[in-house]
């Protein structure tokens, strides 16, 4: 095969294969869903034929069934955290990886990733603080 087929095929593949693995996910967050629900009047159903009261659903539950995204986690902190050290890390590495391997001006590209890093870990010490500031609230205020 020609240099210049190949050449063509690339874009075609990755746009084919970024759209697929946009409908993937969103098909698949549909059939979760979906099971959920079916679940949920199967086991009220059972309920309705054994004379039981049927068990409620709780409004996070609606709420996650009818939401667009995932409800967020309580502590938003640790997750940014965690992205900014291997960011800083991971730039740190790189940098005296490529700076050994002979390419001081291209080593200075990984700097960007250590400064991404830093600005997550940045945004950790802020979301942190402000978690700590907020007034306290129990498990089931946050659930509704």
């Amino acid at each position: 095969m020609h240099t210049e087929n190949i050449a063509v095929f690339i874009p075609i593949v990755a746009i084919v294969m970024g759209i697929g693995i946009g409908m993937l996910s969103i098909w698949s967050e549909h059939k979760r869903k979906a099971q959920l629900l079916e679940q949920l009047h199967r086991e009220r159903m059972l309920a309705l034929e054994k004379g039981v009261e049927p068990p409620t659903i709780t409004p996070g539950l609606v709420g996650f069934l009818n939401s667009k995204t995932q409800p967020q986690p309580r502590y938003l902190w640790p997750r940014a955290m965690r992205t900014g050290l291997w960011f800083l890390f991971g730039g740190v590495v790189l940098y005296f990886a490529i700076d050994e391997a002979g390419g001081h001006e291209g080593a200075l590209f990984a700097i960007v990733l250590a400064a991404i890093g830093f600005a997550n870990l940045i945004y950790a010490a802020v979301l942190w603080q402000q978690e700590k500031d907020a007034p306290q609230t129990t498990r089931r205020e946050t659930e509704y």
